[in-house]
């Protein structure tokens, strides 16, 4: 609302001659029109709180489901590795091998009844030869002691006068690792033969130099009797017979780890394998002494987990009850810029926590999900043959929203009983067509998923849609009203400058006549 003495496309004359305060006056008569206005304004951000409680649920509810019901969360709820947690433990006194159990071991006892040999990849290093003390990794190439280097000679460049410049010699030598051509000029430092070489993934190689040994050392980056390290030397002496670095040229294979695992002859690539969900990592050989071993499944770090995910789950039943229970202060509406600015930022703030309360009071779909939750937990799973009372879990108070209470003494008992009979109570996945059929043989995990999915998919496809078309027409009714206010103003002004333009020539008209008629006297 424009309140100017000059408006851009018309002139006010605000009471010069009249001495009234027009701008007052049009604030006044334009009072009723600004609180359509205003309403409109507060209509706006009520639908732009609305949204934002639904996009706040939504949030709350994916970020759950990322944390426990995510393959790729540490936190996974949704797959039986969560539940089949085991602990391998060494019998035998060694530090020969390291062994651990993931979800798919067998509990029992087991014997390594030797490691006659580590995996080792494949590796060439200098051998009586040395490089000379004096050099290091910022020695250049040239400076490398009985280098020889394959010279070309370039010919100058002509000049303006037709001469042909002087010619130059290049030096430079070559080798391959592994079919990869590595090519040098003399002034290459040894460092940069050595990080161009270990950059090559092709090469697949590890290059070093030790100023101990004052040698070079060629180790395959994978280990196992498949690796290999093939140099050839190309052209100059790096490598290759009375090379500088002291390697010949050839192919090194590297050896595959060998071992005896419950009178099973085992042979590895690698040092560290999985072998019936069992993982083992060699450390040293063990030809003679065996190595006993149990895998036990580790009943309280299961406990502890599903405890940790029903508090968890507790906490979010409360804070989607408490939006349902929260309490509407009819009183207190959106404020408008104007009412903002005769509060303090402390009295706004509380102001709009009270003005934002009970945006999802009794929504029926929140409510709908939350008795959808609660009754996960009630109806037993029919491909375990159980439901969540039997194992210790029990759905608290109806005004709660379904909170659970956990027994931690009978979860445990019914896993120690029947582990997998438990794990098919959370986990179950059925494919089953028929929606009643697919959530009675649903584990409790699948059947929570599914509520929480469908509830998002609605309140995105339906309600927030609904939210932005009501959102869209309120804005465009603001503009509206917003033109039409500034109309009215403008009408107003119009027609008290159009009172002062009257009255001034009134005023002239009077200064004459006094004038003519003092003048005749």
């Amino acid at each position: 609302m424009a309140t100017n003495g000059v408006n851009a496309s018309t002139l006010r004359l605000t009471g010069l001659t009249s001495g009234l305060d027009t701008e007052s006056i049009v604030k006044s008569l334009l009072e009723i029109d600004q609180l359509k206005v205003d309403k409109q304004q507060k209509l706006i951000t009520k639908l732009e709180w609305q949204g934002d409680a639904y996009r706040s649920v939504n949030l709350q509810l994916k970020n759950f489901r990322e944390k426990y019901m995510s393959t790729l969360s540490s936190d996974n709820m949704y797959t039986k590795a969560a539940y089949n947690i085991f602990n391998a433990t060494l019998a035998t006194d060694t530090s020969a091998v390291k062994v651990s159990a993931g979800s798919s071991a067998i509990a029992g006892s087991y014997t390594i009844n030797s490691i006659d040999q580590l995996a080792a990849a494949a590796t060439v290093s200098s051998g009586a030869v040395k490089m000379g003390d004096d050099i290091g990794l910022s020695t250049k190439l040239s400076g490398l002691h009985g280098i020889e280097f394959h010279e070309e000679e370039i010919p100058g460049e002509v000049g303006e006068d037709g001469e042909l410049g002087e010619s130059t010699t290049v030096r430079t030598l070559s080798f391959s690792i592994n079919g990869e051509e590595f090519t040098f000029s003399d002034s290459a430092t040894l460092s940069e033969v050595i990080s161009t070489v270990n950059s090559n993934t092709k090469a697949g190689v590890k290059m070093s130099y030790s100023s101990l040994k004052q040698g070079l050392t060629v180790t395959s980056n994978t280990t196992g009797a498949s690796s290999s390290v093939t140099i050839l030397n190309n052209t100059g002496n790096f490598f290759g017979e009375n090379s500088v670095s002291g390697i010949e040229n050839g192919t090194k294979t590297g050896q595959n780890a060998i071992l005896t695992i419950e009178n099973v002859r085992v042979e590895k690539s690698t040092n560290n394998f999985t072998i019936d969900g069992i993982t083992y990592s060699l450390k040293a050989e063990s030809k003679n002494t065996a190595i006993n071993f149990s895998v036990e499944r580790d009943v309280d770090a299961v406990v502890n987990k599903i405890s940790g995910f029903i508090d968890s789950y507790n906490e979010l039943i409360t804070s989607l009850q408490s939006k349902l229970n929260e309490t509407v202060y009819s009183t207190f509406e959106p404020l408008t810029d104007t009412e903002r600015d005769q509060l303090t930022e402390k009295q706004a703030e509380q102001w709009d926590e009270k003005a934002k309360s009970g945006l999802l009071r009794n929504d029926s779909k929140l409510s709908s999900l939350l008795s959808t939750l609660r009754g996960a937990f009630y109806t037993a799973v029919e491909s375990a043959g159980i439901s969540a009372y039997d194992v210790g879990l029990t759905t608290g108070a109806y005004t709660d929203g379904g909170k659970i209470t956990l027994n931690k003494d009978k979860l445990k008992s019914a896993i120690e009983k029947n582990p997998e009979q438990v794990t098919n109570l959370f986990s179950a996945v059925s494919s089953a067509s028929d929606p009643n059929v697919k959530n009675a043989q649903s584990g409790l995990m699948a059947r929570l998923t599914n509520a929480m999915d469908g509830y998002r998919s609605y309140v995105t496809s339906e309600t927030l849609d609904s939210n932005g078309k009501a959102l869209s027409t309120a804005q465009d009714k603001l503009g509206e009203l917003e033109d039409w206010l500034s109309d009215n103003e403008e009408s107003y002004y119009a027609r008290f400058t159009a009172m002062e333009t009257a009255l001034t020539k009134l005023n002239s008209q009077t200064s004459w006549i006094s004038a003519l008629l003092g003048s005749s006297t």
